[in-house]
């Protein structure tokens, strides 16, 4: 849950929009955040240039470092930095997939606009540097009052016109920018999220391996122990004509028999609950909510049942917050709310001491892991003192109808 931030196109252009009053340029944050970020274009482009002209034998290596410069440079903005490319995709200073990896238009922008910004920057700093130094003069002698608000006036209107001019240059640059990298940029952090994801799940996996293991053995395998041996019991009253001992033996073997039936049920159930197959994802949570040793206040609405992997999902995520609320949390309510739509919603309340953290290998930890295990995400609030929130969303569209079931569909026409 700590993958960078991505803008959408919208709010992008809704972030470097200018403010509608022209006088509020002057305590504009982005205004003064693109006067910093022209000039940072400049060093960026002149360095960008020098580089590639003086090693233009490791040019592949200069579009790779150039880019993941321009991908850190967007914060200046008060944007959300972009992944970095992967250091080792580069496996040497000539490699050509630097130049795909790295794109080298991002190079070829960043020398353009590094050019494009000395020019106006230098004449804007020198017009500023004359006016300034005209009213300081104005001001320190006898002058008359028309030519003070004339110099003022020139100097708050060149100030004006250089704020909106560092801000459309930069706003331009950003936009090119983040259409060049963002697409590389997201790929490469869903690579990273899915490599994390697959190691995490393995753990999960192997620790959900042991722990039903751990449930047959000391479960099923100490009745199955049990039963051999009151058998074997009724055997030795039997050869001793013992035939009332030998029918308690068997009666004591026929309720290990049920115990032995009924742990091998609960460590079913834990794998796969046969009633989310039955009766659906809400009726399998009420039956969960049911065998908790606090009391769950069930809440559902919405009419769209997921899918069987959806719905197996989102059942463990509360199976297993169910199990943090009962071990650690010291809870004496929880509430659940699932929303069957599109998303399908799922929330887990409990009014316990909160605290609550996402460590990797942590059963906690497990729950990301499994929502996005089917294109979902999942939030944990837990402020020390409480309340603990588990928030979790799963696209759960239509299902797209089975054309070939449709055609083999009889039909009443004669």
């Amino acid at each position: 849950m700590s993958a960078p931030v991505q803008l959408s196109d919208a709010d992008l252009r809704a972030h470097l929009a200018p403010p509608g009053n022209p006088l509020r340029i002057f305590v504009s944050p982005l205004a003064w955040r693109s006067v910093l970020y022209c000039l940072t274009s400049m060093i960026a482009g002149l360095l960008a240039l020098m580089a590639g002209i003086v090693g233009v034998l490791v040019l592949p290596l200069v579009t790779w470092a150039t880019a993941n410069v321009e991908r850190g440079r967007l914060v200046v903005l008060g944007l959300p930095r972009l992944s970095p490319l992967p250091r080792g995709r580069v496996r040497h200073p000539w490699d050509l997939r630097g130049l795909k990896d790295g794109n080298l238009s991002v190079w070829g922008i960043t020398v353009l606009f590094g050019l494009i910004d000395l020019v106006p920057g230098m004449v804007w700093a020198a017009v500023v540097s004359s006016l300034a130094s005209s009213l300081v003069r104005v001001y320190t002698t006898p002058a008359a009052l028309a030519d003070r608000v004339l110099s003022a006036g020139g100097l708050l209107l060149v100030l004006m016109g250089g704020l909106y001019g560092a801000w459309a240059l930069a706003s331009a640059q950003a936009l090119v920018i983040d259409l060049q990298l963002r697409p590389s940029s997201e790929l490469s952090r869903k690579v990273d999220e899915l490599t994390t994801s697959r190691r995490e799940l393995v753990d999960l996996f192997a620790a959900e391996r042991r722990r039903i293991e751990q449930d047959l053995h000391d479960g099923a395998q100490q009745h199955l122990v049990l039963l051999s041996m009151q058998l074997g019991e009724a055997d030795y009253a039997l050869d001793r004509g013992r035939p009332d001992d030998a029918r308690a033996a068997l009666e004591a073997a026929r309720g290990s028999v049920e115990a032995a039936m009924t742990s091998l049920r609960d460590t079913v159930r834990g794998i796969h609950p046969q009633i989310l197959t039955d009766r659906g994802l809400a009726a399998a949570v009420r039956e969960l909510a049911e065998r908790q040793p606090v009391a769950v206040r069930v809440e559902v609405s919405g009419s769209r049942e997921p899918g069987e992997q959806l719905a197996l999902a989102a059942y463990y995520l509360v199976s297993e917050a169910f199990t943090n609320v009962v071990k650690h949390s010291g809870a004496s309510t929880a509430t659940v709310r699932l929303i069957l739509a599109d998303p399908l919603e799922v929330e887990v309340y409990d009014d316990g001491r909160g605290g609550a953290e996402v460590r990797p290998g942590h059963g906690l930890s497990g729950l990301v892991e499994r929502a996005r295990a089917v294109g979902g995400d999942c939030w944990l609030t837990s402020p020390p003192g409480g309340p603990t929130l588990v928030r979790a969303r799963f696209p759960n569209p239509v299902p797209p109808p089975n054309r070939w079931s449709s055609l083999s569909r009889p039909t009443n026409d004669p």
